[in-house]
């Protein structure tokens, strides 16, 4: 497998696993066949509702490869007793505006187990963006929000796009409902569409480095 794939390639792997065409994908996932068509086989984006059918249908999916191309397509059986949550310490998560994922590893670095903020999964922050609320080399962990329509007003989210993935404060546009304003101290705000989005995950913890 490819470990820099990108996630319609991704989607693609999946869906050949499962022995799906784009037809019986779209009865399958309950998702209109011409935008599931536009989403894997043409130049349309993958979309965060796409992402999300696949991860509740098909469970043994594991998010952090299909969203972020980390680890194994399927959930191992094999985890530590202690069923923390995954940990990537040599694929930090940017807090500035570009791509800093480079998969290095196929397994997780280790397991993080505090259930009380329920992270889907951990990693270390890189970049000064967003200090000092979050600093470089402080661990964050993160939880997937279901759609971005549902985006808290001023909360902080990993944004993840076909292009980058992001730490920043997110907000609504006051005029346009389709745009999110991404939003950190130490650079200059910019908007997204949110067809743009693969996949939206709300910073639950974050472990400072200290």
């Amino acid at each position: 497998m490819n470990k820099n794939s990108d996630i319609k390639e991704r989607v693609a792997i999946v869906l050949k696993y499962k022995q799906l065409n784009v037809n019986r994908a779209s009865k399958v996932l309950s998702m209109p066949q011409r935008t599931l068509n536009r989403q894997v086989n043409e130049d349309g984006n993958v979309g965060i509702d796409l992402v999300n059918a696949l991860l509740k249908h098909f469970p043994e999916i594991s998010p952090a490869w299909l969203v972020l191309g980390e680890g194994e397509m399927l959930l191992s059986d094999n985890k530590p007793v202690e069923k923390g949550a995954p940990f990537y310490n040599d694929l930090p998560v940017t807090a500035g505006h570009r791509d800093a994922f480079d998969p290095a590893n196929e397994k997780p670095s280790s397991y993080i187990s505090l259930p009380v903020h329920g992270a889907d999964f951990y990693f270390p922050v890189s970049g000064n963006s967003m200090e000092p609320e979050i600093n470089d080399g402080d661990i964050v962990g993160v939880k997937m929000v279901e759609r971005s329509e549902g985006i808290e007003h001023g909360v902080v989210y990993m944004v993840v796009t076909n292009d980058a993935r992001m730490i920043k404060r997110c907000y609504h546009d006051n005029n346009d409902p389709d745009l999110i304003w991404c939003v950190s101290p130490n650079y200059p705000s910019f908007s997204i569409h949110k067809n743009d989005v693969c996949a939206l995950f709300r910073v639950v913890n974050r472990i400072e480095n200290i």
